[in-house]
C-alpha cells in the first residue's frame, strides 16, 4: 500500500501516464457514443444502453474536473463502472449479436480500468484488474444468450485475444509505471548527489579562500611582528615608538581578521554572480605572480555585467604579470560613489601612460579589453603610474540594481 501512495503522489512521474490514460479513455468514449448513435435502432434495450453510456460519460467528466487521487475506492469504482459496460454489452443487443459481427458495444473503454489500476498499483494488482475485466467479457457471453460450448473456432479466438488485450493493459502499465518511479528515483538521486557535491566544493573554496587571505595579510603581518620583536629584544635599548608601530600592525591585522572570520556568507541571487568570488578566481588562476584580492563590501552583480568587470581586472593582472616585472599584486574591491571600484596595484617597474602612443604603436589592450569593457558598462578606468614606483589601475561601475 506504501508502493501505491508514493506512486500516486503529485510529483510523481505516475502523473504523466495517467494524463495520457485518461486522454484514451476519452477517445473510445467518443467512438462507443458515436458507434451507439449509428447503431440505436439495433438496441434490445435501448433505455438500458442510453444509460449505461449516460454513466460513462458523468465518470469520465468527473474524472476530468475533479482530478482525484486514485485511491482504493475510486479504482474500485473505476474497474466496476468498466466491467458494468463490459456485461452490458451483451444485455443490450439482441441476442447473439455480439458474436455475429457488430461492433462491440463497451468498445475499448474498459481496457482504462486496466490501464490505471497497472499504473498505480503495481504489475500484480493491474494483472488482477485485467483478469477481473476479461472475467466480464467472457459472461458477456452467456449474457447476450450465447453458449460457451457452442462458439466457433474464430469466435474463440476473437474472446481469447481480448481477454488477454485486458491482462497485458494492466501489466504491462504496471511494468511502465514502475520503471518510471525507478528512473525518478535515480535521477533524484544523482540530483541529490550533484547538490551536494556542489556544496562541498563552495565550502572548499571558501575556506581556501578564507586561508589565503590570512596567509597573505594576517600570517605575514604576525611574523614580521615575531622577527621585529625579537630585534628588539635582543637589542640594548627598546624604543617606544617602534613597540607602537608593532602594536598598530597587530591592531590592523587584528581587525582584519575579525573581518574575515565575521564576514558573511550569502549565496548569489539566480542569474546573478559574486563579485567577491569572480575576483579571488581571478587570484587562485592567475600564473605568475602571487596576488592578494581583498573585497570590503561584496556586491552580486548580473552575469554579463560581471564577466566584463572580471574580465577587465584579469587583462590588467596578465598586463602585470608580462611587462612590470612586479613581485606582488594587490587586487581590492568596495562600494563607492554610488558604484564598486576594483583597483589593481603593483609594485613594478611602471610605466608613462599614453593613449596616443598606445593608439600609436597598435597596443590596444588595455584601451580595449580594459576601458573599452568598463566603458561599456557605464563606468571609467584611471592609471596611475610613475617609472620605477610601480601602477595603479582602477575602475569603477556604476552599481545599478546590484
Amino acid at each position: 500500500m506504501v508502493a501505491a501512495v508514493d506512486r500516486r503522489d503529485a510529483a510523481s512521474p505516475v502523473r504523466s501516464l495517467l494524463t495520457g490514460v485518461l486522454l484514451f479513455r476519452w477517445v473510445w468514449l467518443a467512438w462507443m457514443c458515436a458507434l451507439a448513435w449509428v447503431g440505436r435502432d439495433g438496441f434490445a434495450r435501448p433505455l438500458l444502453a442510453w444509460l449505461s453510456i449516460a454513466l460513462a460519460i458523468g465518470w469520465t467528466v468527473w474524472l476530468t474536473a475533479a482530478r482525484p487521487e486514485w485511491s482504493a475506492k475510486v479504482r474500485v469504482a473505476d474497474l466496476a463502472i468498466c466491467g458494468w459496460l463490459i456485461l452490458a454489452s451483451g444485455l443490450v443487443v439482441a441476442s447473439g449479436e455480439v458474436v455475429a459481427g457488430r461492433p462491440f458495444f463497451a468498445t475499448g473503454y474498459p481496457l482504462s480500468a486496466a490501464l490505471v489500476w497497472g499504473a498505480t498499483t503495481g504489475v500484480r494488482r493491474g494483472s488482477l484488474a485485467g483478469l477481473v475485466l476479461g472475467i466480464a467479457h467472457l459472461f458477456s457471453r452467456p449474457l447476450n444468450g450465447v453458449e460457451l460450448s457452442e462458439l466457433g473456432l474464430s469466435d474463440v479466438q476473437n474472446l481469447t485475444g481480448a481477454m488477454l488485450n485486458y491482462l497485458v493493459a494492466g501489466m504491462a502499465t504496471g511494468f511502465v509505471g514502475r520503471l518510471l518511479d525507478r528512473s525518478a528515483a535515480a535521477v533524484t538521486a544523482a540530483t541529490d548527489d550533484l547538490v551536494r557535491e556542489r556544496e562541498h566544493s563552495a565550502r572548499l573554496a571558501e575556506r581556501e579562500s578564507l586561508a589565503r587571505a590570512i596567509h597573505d595579510s594576517v600570517l605575514q603581518a604576525l611574523a614580521l611582528v615575531h622577527k621585529r620583536g625579537r630585534e628588539l629584544a635582543r637589542g640594548p635599548s627598546i624604543e617606544a615608538a617602534e613597540v607602537e608601530r608593532l602594536a598598530e600592525v597587530a591592531g590592523r591585522q587584528e581587525a582584519e581578521l575579525r573581518a574575515l572570520i565575521l564576514r558573511p556568507f550569502a549565496p548569489a541571487p539566480s542569474g546573478r554572480t559574486s563579485l567577491r568570488e569572480a575576483l579571488e578566481k581571478i587570484g587562485r588562476e592567475l600564473e605568475g605572480m602571487h596576488v592578494t584580492v581583498t573585497v570590503v563590501d561584496d556586491v552580486f552583480l548580473e552575469a554579463s555585467v560581471a564577466a566584463e568587470l572580471t574580465a577587465a581586472t584579469r587583462q590588467a593582472l596578465e598586463n602585470v604579470v608580462r611587462h612590470s616585472e612586479a613581485g606582488r599584486a594587490t587586487v581590492f574591491g568596495e562600494l563607492e560613489g554610488g558604484g564598486f571600484v576594483v583597483s589593481i596595484r603593483d609594485d613594478g617597474r611602471g610605466f608613462s601612460y599614453d593613449e596616443r602612443d598606445l593608439l600609436r604603436r597598435g597596443k590596444v589592450g588595455i584601451l580595449k579589453s580594459m576601458k573599452g569593457r568598463v566603458e561599456d558598462l557605464g563606468g571609467r578606468m584611471t592609471i596611475e603610474s610613475t617609472p620605477g614606483r610601480g601602477t595603479e589601475v582602477e575602475f569603477w561601475v556604476p552599481m545599478g540594481d546590484a
